[in-house]
């Protein structure tokens, strides 16, 4: 099953992590590419990522993702969703 990845070492700046620098990074982002894909958020990369900075990306996914996984793509778990909207008959 292909994923969208999206690594949160990218929104990095100067390849080191610093909470300004990944804020005005995500930001920025063009989180529309991410319309109604299958998301992998990479969990692990060579530099240490602090947790807050997952719920940072996956609050910019919600609501535009199709799902959003953790992980890597051996090995991942699903942290959301979006609803299928019921479709109903008009007879």
């Amino acid at each position: 099953m292909p994923y969208e990845v999206i690594d949160p070492s990218t929104f990095m700046a100067e390849k080191r992590f610093t909470q300004v620098g990944f804020l005005e990074n995500i930001s920025r982002f063009d989180w529309a590419r991410f319309t109604d894909k299958k998301v992998l958020v990479r969990g692990c990369s060579g530099t240490i990522i602090p947790p807050w900075a997952y719920m940072m990306i996956t609050a910019k996914l919600i609501g535009i993702a199709q799902s959003i996984r953790y992980g890597n793509e051996h090995d991942n778990i699903v942290v959301h969703r979006a609803r299928r909207e019921k479709i109903t008959s008009k007879k």
